[in-house]
């Protein structure tokens, strides 16, 4: 298959439309399980927003992050699978290693894109967002041990080993004060209900996308994930707004709610009796 075809068959109409919708729906289903854990949670109208908020930008971060790394990799791998001749091959061949760097380089400045432009996430402070991050790692590591040990698939396992060095990197980064590391690893744990869902979504449009066809194997399986993670990426992009819309709607019919007039207090009460008593005494008087 060229490159060409290559591109016509991920893109040919309507099974692009039809995985995106059901990217779509599968994002509307996250939205319900997060906003029904949320409002069991929290009664406060406040603090459950807050909540919900707070697990969907995690669940951005988490395919941010996942999706930023898997493209560098699949862009790598595209580039070794379709330049055979040229003087970039040449380039290539003599420098695919460094560049396999510079990818990396760039997958990080991809995942500051997305999660500071592309979709804005604005509640994350910078613990929760290392956690996130962190949490990511286990995500890509689960999804080499598919590909590794599942799959079957050796032609992957330099991408591991350059993984692993930028992973042990991030550990580095964490390990400069040990209670901050432990107290990320913390919060790291208690994103994989968040990490479990990512990997189910993903999970569920690879089964669709194996079973209509639409995702090619031979065509590797790190392209075809990276391909998920697009369209995962293009449903949050699209759908981001209405939590936003929804909430805003949600805090404006409150603040229009006419306040409740405050009943008064029975010693209030007793008070008045006491002062009408004493002017009805004086009046006799």
């Amino acid at each position: 298959m060229s490159y060409a075809e290559y591109v016509k068959h991920y893109f040919t109409l309507p099974d692009c439309i039809i995985f995106l919708v059901l990217a779509l729906v599968l994002l509307a289903v996250v939205y319900a399980v997060f906003y029904i854990y949320s409002k069991g949670r929290f009664k406060n109208p406040r603090k459950m927003q807050h909540e919900f908020f707070s697990l969907t930008e995690r669940f951005y971060e988490l395919i941010f992050s996942g999706g930023s790394i898997i493209g560098f990799m699949a862009a790598y791998y595209l580039i070794n699978r379709f330049v055979t001749a040229g003087p970039f091959f040449v380039f290539w061949s003599s420098y695919k290693d460094y560049l396999l760097l510079v990818f990396m380089i760039i997958s990080i400045l991809l995942n500051t894109f997305c999660d500071h432009v592309l979709v804005k996430l604005k509640r994350l402070n910078k613990s929760e967002m290392a956690s996130i991050r962190l949490t990511g790692m286990l995500y890509m590591i689960i999804i080499f041990c598919y590909i590794k040990f599942i799959y079957e698939d050796n032609n992957y396992d330099m991408f591991i080993t350059y993984f692993l060095t930028l992973m042990i990197g991030r550990f580095v980064y964490f390990d400069a004060s040990f209670k901050d590391f432990l107290h990320c690893i913390k919060q790291a744990a208690a994103n994989i209900p968040i990490m479990i869902m990512g990997l189910t979504y993903l999970g569920i449009l690879c089964l669709y996308g194996y079973s209509t066809s639409y995702l090619l194997k031979h065509n590797g399986v790190i392209t075809n994930i990276f391909f998920c993670h697009l369209y995962i990426v293009v449903a949050i992009f699209v759908l981001h707004f209405i939590p936003e819309i929804y909430f805003k709607k949600k805090e404006k019919e409150r603040g229009n709610r006419p306040k409740k007039k405050k009943r008064p207090k029975p010693s209030d009460v007793d008070e008045d009796v006491e002062l009408e008593e004493i002017d009805i005494e004086i009046l006799d008087l």
